[in-house]
């Protein structure tokens, strides 16, 4: 379960803050260094989709959605989107968002240790920086393979608490930026638990629960440069955002060149999150 409260700093957090309105997703091309983020994730994804395992059905769900910024892209890509979070106040927010960029999902408000749906209801079942914040990881994780269909694809991103990965060496430009942003009469983020867990407990859970084909690695191999990096992101001002994303795309295309692999793949430990995947039997 999640710890006591944490439904409660979720929630106080997307009423109070405006970056929670953000729409991460975008048709044309990234504009902050978040949409540039959810453009790799996106891309990412298409390429485990391509496995020959995954049987190209087109029900997805996304599980602790947020404001359901991937789902985006899977909408816009003639998905049949289904997105549940526990949050009343997000589910609202990210019904807004797809409204206002004329996109279709299904919006359900549950719980994701107790996903309200039949077996096999799912092609593709994805999470985003949800799973880190439950201390019982294999509930949740159970839910989302028992209602994927056999052949289907299970994509868990998961951001834990790291100490020594990219983002270290680029602290001191975070805490400038905070200490020129501390007039601005910034509202302080409520704290959320999060766990420090590697991709071995998740792979564990996976293979206990009868997953194939399982893979993990290190994604996010930037730095996040803001006053506040905590959720929700805090943007920079627009010409600071795209000087960004034109340098980190000039990084990651040097990384596709050196690595052969997708550029927003790289060790475990050192990227801002990690990714677990696998197919049901």
């Amino acid at each position: 379960m999640i710890k006591k409260g944490d439904i409660d700093s979720f929630d106080k957090n997307w009423k109070i803050r405006k970056e929670a309105q953000y729409t991460h997703w975008v048709k044309g091309e990234p504009q902050n260094q978040i949409q540039l983020a959810f453009r790799n994730h996106w891309t990412l994804f298409n390429e485990l989709m391509q496995n020959t395992l995954f049987n190209k059905g087109k029900r997805v769900l996304e599980v602790g959605c947020g404001r359901g910024s991937l789902s985006c892209y899977f909408s816009n890509t003639a998905y049949d989107c289904t997105l549940l979070d526990k949050s009343e106040k997000v589910i609202d927010i990210a019904k807004t968002i797809f409204k206002n960029n004329k996109l279709n999902a299904e919006f359900i408000t549950g719980d994701a240790n107790k996903l309200p749906f039949d077996d096999k209801t799912f092609d593709i079942v994805f999470s985003i920086g949800l799973l880190e914040h439950f201390e019982d990881i294999e509930k949740p994780m159970q839910e989302q393979m028992r209602i994927l269909d056999a052949g289907g694809l299970f994509i868990a991103y998961v951001v834990p608490k790291y100490e020594n990965n990219v983002q270290k060496d680029f602290l001191w430009i975070n805490e400038i930026l905070k200490a020129y942003s501390k007039n601005d009469n910034t509202v302080e983020k409520e704290k959320i638990y999060r766990s420090d867990d590697n991709s071995e407990k998740y792979i564990s859970v996976m293979n206990n629960y009868g997953l194939k084909e399982i893979n993990s690695g290190g994604v996010y191999p930037l730095p996040m440069i803001s006053h506040s990096i905590e959720f929700p992101f805090s943007l920079m001002p627009d010409d600071s955002e795209k000087a960004i994303v034109n340098h980190f795309n000039k990084i990651l295309k040097t990384r596709k060149k050196q690595t052969g692999k997708h550029p927003w793949l790289c060790d475990e430990g050192f990227g801002q999150a990690f990714i677990v995947w696998g197919f049901k039997k």
